[in-house]
């Protein structure tokens, strides 16, 4: 419990992530229990665009609970995107707080404003955004692909910040034969562990503290698993490397899932978290597409 206490404190500083409290809990422990209510594309100079041709989003974070109208989020909301496969990394960009009414219901909503996401110059890039309890996918295809995983070129040293990068999502059936995505009941998920911002991967013997699964169903709250990986191995070239494998990890039919992998590293008992991570979208069709957000209870003066 140590560590889920200190994971619990990293996440709300760092990423405004919630507490860990058993299986499948959700991360909505803050006061807002805040959500991404709107990504909104745009030219880079404010003007509305397809999500094919935008150059920039604007993102609105709403609260789930009533709170006081004019009060700062406390903590304070941080915005996290990941790009593609890449690891997470903070936005460093505070929220602007405004007064929004929606069918006459006034609520405070957060803005993070001309955040660069140009799908017009990257169109296969996918854009994935969090902040506090949903994962948001801005792409024009925001399906996952990642035929060929990353290749380690060594191995790291002591260790500091870890990228867990997931690599493979395998769905399969009851038997643990491949299935295709819409048939799958189970997926195995495969995750390496590499030095931050490197292809160094950890040694061989190496063994993280502590290995976390979060799953968002759709576009609802991120939760937290009490699924364990599995240690395996596999070889390149001459050599052999490590690798974490969490595996008949159930999914609805159907249903779109957000996959993310945290690791506390080896050296930290004391449960700090690398504050990296990579999302995977598994799903049939993956686009984010939430027409009508939950408008919040009116807030208090």
């Amino acid at each position: 419990m140590k560590i889920r206490r200190r994971l619990f404190v990293i996440l709300v500083a760092m990423l405004t992530l919630f507490p860990l409290a058993g299986s499948a809990t959700t991360l909505a422990a803050h006061p807002w229990q805040p959500h991404i209510a709107i990504v909104w594309p745009h030219d880079g100079r404010g003007n509305p665009t397809t999500v094919a041709r935008s150059q920039a989003v604007n993102v609105s974070v709403w609260p789930s609970k009533q709170v006081i109208c004019s009060e700062y989020p406390d903590p304070p909301l941080g915005l996290v995107m990941a790009k593609d496969n890449e690891p997470t990394q903070l936005i460093r960009l505070s929220g602007q707080l405004i007064q929004r009414t929606v069918g006459g219901v006034t609520f405070p909503s957060l803005e993070f404003n001309n955040i660069p996401a140009n799908l017009a110059a990257e169109p296969t890039a996918k854009f994935r955004f969090l902040c506090g309890s949903n994962i948001w996918v801005h792409a024009a295809d925001p399906r996952t692909f990642f035929p060929n995983p990353l290749v380690p070129t060594g191995y790291c040293g002591p260790s500091g910040d870890l990228d867990p990068r997931i690599q493979i999502v395998w769905p399969h059936d009851e038997r643990g034969q491949f299935a295709p995505v819409e048939r799958a009941p189970f997926v195995n998920i495969a995750v390496d562990l590499f030095e931050h911002g490197t292809l160094n991967s950890v040694p061989l013997e190496y063994q993280p503290t502590k290995l976390i699964l979060n799953i968002a169903e759709g576009n609802g709250p991120v939760t937290f698993s009490d699924l364990t990986a599995q240690k395996v191995t596999y070889v390149v070239g001459d050599k052999t490397f490590p690798r974490w494998v969490f595996n008949n990890v159930p999914v609805k039919l159907g249903q779109q899932y957000h996959f993310m992998v945290w690791v506390v590293p080896r050296e930290r008992r004391d449960g700090t978290l690398s504050p990296y991570a990579t999302i995977w979208t598994h799903a049939r069709d993956a686009r984010t597409i939430l027409p009508h957000p939950q408008v919040p209870p009116p807030c208090a003066p």
